[in-house]
Parts: C-alpha cells; sequence; structure tokens
C-alpha cells in the first residue's frame, strides 16, 4: 500500500476537455509547420530556379567573353601590324606573330628596353620614326591599357612610305627642272648685265665713283652668287654631308653670317645667349645658308628697316630656331604658297630663299615652318633632331633617291 507521499506524486487525471484542447493545439501546431514547411519548399525552389538561370546566364556570358576573345585573337593574328602587350614593369605578356616578324625573336616576360638595345639602330633622320639594326625603319605609337597598369605598343612598317615619300620629293623637283632653267637664264641676265656695266664704268672713272661702282658690282655678283648656291642647293635636294657637332657651333657660325653683312643700323639681328646645349648632325654650311635666307627676305622686304630676333628652344627631341622679325607679315593669301619654288611677290624675287630653306631642313630630318604672321611681325621656325649618342649620320650617295 503507498505511502502518503505516493500520493502525492501521482499525477493528476486530465480530463476529457483538456485532452480536447491539446489534441486541437497539436493539429494546429502540425498544420502551422505543414504551412511553413511547404512555405519554405517553394522558397527553396524559387531560389534554385533563380540559381539556375544565373547559372545559365553566366555560363552564356561566357561563352560569349570567350568568342570575343576568339575573334579578337584571330583579329591580333591577323593584323599587319606589330602589336605587343607590356606590363607594369615593362615586360612583355603578349604579342602577335607581326610584332614577332618585325622585331624579332620575341618572347614573353622579356624586358621592352632589352628589345630596343637589340635591335634598334637611331640614324640622325629618324624624325619620329625608329630605324633598326636589319635598315627597316618602324613607328611605334603606345596607348595605356584601359583598367590595369602596361601598356599596348602598335609597330607600324614605314619603310616603303619613307621610301615613296623620297621619290615624292624627287619627283617634285624634277617636274621643277623646266621652269627652272628658264627662271634660272632670266635671273642670272640682270645682275649680270648690272656687274658688266658698273664694270665698265670702272675703266674710265676716278675719285670715289670707282669705289661707288667697285661696291655696287660687289653686291650684283654676291647676288648672283647666292642666286646660283640656291639653285644648286635645290638641285642637290637631300644629299648632304653632316657631321656631329653642337647647338653652340651652329649659333656661332650663324653669328659669324651675320657680322659678314655688314648690316646697316637700321636693320639688327639679336642672336641668343642662352640657347640649349645639345646635339647635332647637320651641315652647319647648308643649315647657315638656309637661316641667311630668312634674314636676307626680311632684309628685302623692309628695305633693311627691321628687327630680327632669334631664339632657341627643345621640345620633343626637336632643336627649334625661332626666327621673329616685326616687318609687314605675310598676307594670309600667300601663306600657303610661300614654300613652294619661285613663288615670289616681289618683282625682283627669285622664289627659291624659303623653299630651298626648308628643302635644306628636310634634308636634316627636320622642318621649317611659318609659325605665325600678323601686321606686327613673322615667326619662322626651324626644327632640326637632336643627334642621339649612337645615331649615324648619312652622307653623300648613302641617300635613297
Amino acid at each position: 500500500m503507498a505511502g502518503p507521499d505516493a500520493q502525492a506524486l501521482a499525477p493528476e487525471p486530465i480530463s476529457a476537455e483538456e485532452l480536447s484542447d491539446a489534441f486541437v493545439s497539436f493539429e494546429r501546431a502540425s498544420a502551422e509547420l505543414g504551412e511553413f514547411y511547404s512555405n519554405l519548399e517553394a522558397e527553396v525552389g524559387l531560389l534554385s530556379e533563380q540559381l539556375r538561370s544565373a547559372n545559365e546566364r553566366r555560363e552564356a556570358e561566357l561563352e560569349e567573353k570567350q568568342r570575343v576573345a576568339a575573334r579578337l585573337s584571330s583579329l591580333l593574328e591577323a593584323l599587319p601590324g606589330g602589336v605587343i602587350v607590356l606590363d607594369a614593369n615593362g615586360s612583355i605578356t603578349q604579342f602577335n606573330p607581326a610584332a614577332d616578324t618585325l622585331v624579332g625573336k620575341l618572347s614573353c616576360g622579356e624586358a621592352w628596353r632589352d628589345v630596343v638595345a637589340r635591335v634598334v639602330a637611331p640614324r640622325w633622320d629618324d624624325g619620329h620614326d625608329v630605324s633598326l639594326r636589319d635598315g627597316r625603319r618602324v613607328n611605334i605609337a603606345t596607348q595605356a591599357l584601359s583598367g590595369e597598369p602596361g601598356q599596348i605598343l602598335l609597330i607600324k612598317d614605314v619603310t616603303e612610305t619613307r621610301r615613296l615619300q623620297e621619290q615624292l620629293h624627287q619627283h617634285k623637283r624634277l617636274s621643277s627642272s623646266t621652269q627652272m632653267a628658264a627662271a634660272l637664264a632670266h635671273q642670272i641676265r640682270t645682275p649680270l648685265a648690272a656687274a658688266l656695266l658698273h664694270c665698265s664704268n670702272l675703266s674710265g672713272a676716278g675719285g670715289s665713283a670707282p669705289e661707288r661702282s667697285a661696291a655696287r658690282v660687289r653686291e650684283s655678283l654676291k647676288t648672283l652668287e647666292t642666286l646660283v648656291e640656291n639653285m644648286l642647293t635645290f638641285a642637290r635636294g637631300r644629299e648632304l654631308d653632316v657631321e656631329r657637332t653642337s647647338s653652340a657651333a651652329l649659333i656661332e657660325a650663324l653669328a659669324q653670317g651675320v657680322n659678314a653683312l655688314a648690316l646697316p643700323e637700321s636693320f639688327s639681328v639679336e642672336l641668343p645667349d642662352d640657347a640649349p646645349a645639345v646635339a647635332l648632325a647637320v651641315n652647319i654650311e647648308s643649315l647657315v645658308s638656309a637661316l641667311m635666307n630668312l634674314v636676307g627676305n626680311v632684309r628685302q622686304v623692309t628695305d633693311d628697316h627691321a628687327r630680327v630676333a632669334v631664339t632657341c628652344n627643345e621640345a620633343a627631341g626637336m632643336f627649334e630656331i625661332a626666327i621673329r622679325d616685326d616687318g609687314p607679315g605675310i598676307p594670309d593669301a600667300d601663306q600657303v604658297q610661300i614654300f613652294e619654288p619661285f613663288f615670289s611677290t616681289r618683282a625682283r624675287g627669285t622664289g627659291l630663299g624659303l623653299a630651298v630653306a626648308r628643302s635644306i631642313a628636310l634634308a636634316h630630318g627636320g622642318d621649317l615652318q611659318l609659325a605665325e604672321s600678323s601686321a606686327s611681325g613673322t615667326c619662322f621656325i626651324l626644327e632640326l633632331p637632336v643627334a642621339t649618342a649612337n645615331a649615324q649620320p648619312i652622307h653623300s650617295g648613302e641617300t635613297d633617291r
């Protein structure tokens, strides 16, 4: 028989009503759990469908990127120009067959500076192009990579282009030969006639008249000499003997040429004393002649009443000589023709001064351009390439004509 404690621990009997409520609560909880599971299952299904769609899109995008990459690779392979990709350290990461053909024996990981040292042989007349050791010339353009450090090099073989340009210059010179001969005969006749006339005055004159006539003879003969030199320079075209020298030597030679003119007080030429010190591979005599032609033009236009200022500058591998005057300027209508042979606005002008000056500049791998012109004066700029340490000058007979 159980004691009092056992009776106290025995559970109280559950009534039918409480049992019914418990079953109702259980059924409600079961229904809620089933609904939650159904909702969870539906959400999982939706997420699975979204994931499948996202994967399909990603796979489609990946396939499209692979197709684009394949097309770009095929295009890169087919390009006639060389393409080289460099990383942030200047090492080659990719190149196409054209680049390998142009530059020769490239390899990924090789430093571009080592390639340059191996294949490049600079020449004094390169300009914006690059000479290779095998004699070809290429043009190299650079473009920064988008979104990452590095560069793309675009290399184009311009050997044939340079040859055709030289042929075009030669054809232009040849096409002017008939006109040149006629102009030469006409222009020589006038100073020669004046020289003969004044020489005849010397024979029977005395006092100061012979001295005046002698001065006029010298002036006429000097004009004739300049004309003949211009004709010969223009006819020779790009054949020049050059030597390695300095910008200071060129300015000094120009100063000597100016001093030899015995200029009147109404005409002055100011030369720079602070020109950039650079190395040049040039023919000093021809360059001084070109610059003196510019000074001579100013003298003729202004009747020896002008101020000429010569300044120098170095920019982008070019040595620039600016010749600025305070003359009347060049009319707009004439500016497009001033470098054409035999074009002149003066009745007694030969039209060769600027043409010869520019021809000399081009022969050095530079150029002569009209920088500005107005009623207050004119400025020409003669550009010359700065000589590199291992540049090899071209001498007469080596020029491809």
